[in-house]
């Protein structure tokens, strides 16, 4: 099976790590191809889709129960508490 271009790969050729994958699309900061690319890559990379699937949900909370956007260094605070319990 051939790997497809990775999008996100910088100019110098260094390829980006799964989380800075995840953040750029988490964040709407890709492109389509990017997305495109990361939905093919979460098939094969189980703790891409975990977590993917913990950060949206934790999204859909905060706007359920929040107003506005949720308080500053509440989303940092929850992804160190998750990086020990997700290995990637």
């Amino acid at each position: 099976m051939n790997t497809p271009f990775n999008p996100f790969t910088l100019p110098g050729g260094e390829a980006p790590t799964c989380i800075e994958m995840l953040q750029l699309i988490l964040d709407g900061e890709s492109t389509r191809e990017q997305l495109e690319y990361f939905v093919l890559h979460m098939e094969q990379c189980p703790p891409c889709f975990q977590s993917y699937e913990v950060d949206m949900q934790i999204r859909q909370l905060l706007k359920s129960k929040c107003c506005r956007e949720a308080p500053s260094g509440l989303k940092e605070a929850i992804q160190i508490k998750l990086n020990g319990q997700i290995n990637f």
